[in-house]
């Protein structure tokens, strides 16, 4: 009898551990459930707040924009942006920080053209470009930022930084200068360096004037034609003046 009652506590216990493990790892997958499901909440409260401080700081402008006043258009508490941000510069930062290259926006478009001449590409490149800002609030809202809505200060992330990722990057448009000129396209001579700075100046130009004068213009529809000027202008041979070379030639000159 003793030992029908010892056999009989052995099984309830046996089953009592294994009700306590099934329990037990019950409430662990709950919590990793919740951890989890915070951790999502935080990352989209995150680029909520991000996506608010880019259309606020472009109405508004950096200055003229609070960290409060963010968090209100973005309806959340003023602990919820703190949790995520010091200050203003450190948001501000983190709005380009997540920015893809203007290159890797257009990717999907200019592959369509994949199978053409280094110069196809060079022209659609830039027009996809364009047509991006064109068609895209959030990319016009960034770009005003850039342009119009900002004092840049030694905490924020440098002018120079923002344009040659947001807009026609130097060293990209270089290499497709380039790939051109190898199947012999030929833009100012060939003087690689000369045709960028042109051309960032050129579309940089277009773009800031059509956001200056309230988009009076179609730049979706007008930007091939754009373009075409630019690269028509690009493939002029120029000569140097005379006076330029005599000059050149007089300074070379030793006194």
């Amino acid at each position: 009898m003793l030992n029908e009652r010892k056999k009989n506590a052995r099984i309830q216990n046996h089953f009592l551990r294994i009700f306590h493990l099934a329990n037990v790892n019950h409430h662990s997958s709950q919590l990793l459930i919740m951890v989890k499901r915070t951790k999502e909440d935080a990352l989209k409260t995150r680029q909520l707040l991000i996506d608010t401080a880019i259309l606020t700081f472009a109405q508004r402008g950096f200055s003229g924009t609070s960290l409060d006043d963010i968090a209100r258009a973005a309806k959340v508490t003023r602990g919820a942006i703190y949790w995520h941000f010091e200050n203003k510069s450190q948001l501000f930062n983190a709005i380009w920080q997540e920015q893809l290259p203007l290159r890797d926006k257009i990717a999907d478009k200019v592959k369509l053209h994949s199978d053409a001449s280094a110069e196809i590409i060079l022209r659609q490149s830039l027009i996809e470009g364009m047509r991006l800002i064109a068609r895209d609030p959030r990319e016009q809202a960034l770009v005003e930022i850039l342009y119009h809505k900002c004092e840049f200060t030694k905490d924020l992330t440098a002018e120079t930084e923002i344009r040659e990722r947001l807009l026609f990057n130097h060293d990209n448009v270089a290499l497709m200068l380039k790939r051109c000129v190898t199947e012999n396209s030929t833009f100012l001579n060939n003087d690689i360096e000369l045709a960028v700075i042109i051309i960032q100046a050129y579309l940089s130009g277009i773009i800031k004037n059509w956001l200056m004068s309230d988009k009076s213009f179609d730049l979706d529809k007008l930007a091939p034609a754009l373009v075409d000027g630019l690269l028509a202008s690009l493939r002029i041979t120029f000569v140097p003046l005379p006076c330029a070379a005599s000059s050149a030639k007089s300074s070379s000159i030793s006194p």
